[in-house]
């Protein structure tokens, strides 16, 4: 997992063009949803939503893409696990839609993004978006943005 702003992108070696180029789209006017950047391989998913109680809420794991998480505004709590899940679980899963989910993982942390910081999640890293904060406004504004992990 990496934590960081927009305003160190430049040190970004790794995810810094790709971020650039999905800010530099009209985010505010893009609709909810899927929306294609680079086909397959680049995809922004534009939520606009409610953050849910923990209880409600689960934790997600993907095999191909990265998901970088990107706060436009107020702010996002995400639950994430420490240790990357091993190779066989990997192996043995479905992943229907790139996707696996659980309720729980072991030791699971938490970080809170302000607007305009973002968190990248690497295959194999739980992580458990969108979580209700007893601080912040229930209201989510945000992008994530997933890379097929293979074209890096």
């Amino acid at each position: 997992m990496i934590i960081a702003t927009l305003d160190r992108l430049s040190e970004d070696k790794i995810f810094g063009e790709i971020i650039r180029q999905v800010i530099a789209e009209d985010l505010n006017s893009m609709p909810d949803g899927i929306n294609q950047i680079k086909g397959d391989d680049v995809f922004v998913n534009r939520i606009r939503g409610s953050a849910r109680a923990i209880e409600d809420s689960m934790l997600e794991l993907h095999k191909e893409y990265i998901d970088i998480h990107l706060t436009l505004s107020g702010y996002e709590t995400i639950g994430f696990g420490i240790q990357p899940e091993s190779e066989s679980f990997m192996q043995r899963q479905p992943f229907e839609n790139d996707c696996e989910l659980q309720a729980e993982v072991v030791n699971e942390q938490f970080v809170t993004l302000e607007r305009q910081q973002y968190c990248v999640f690497m295959p194999r890293e739980w992580h458990r978006p969108m979580v209700k904060h007893a601080c912040h406004a229930d209201t989510v504004d945000k992008v994530v943005i997933k890379i097929r992990a293979s074209i890096l």
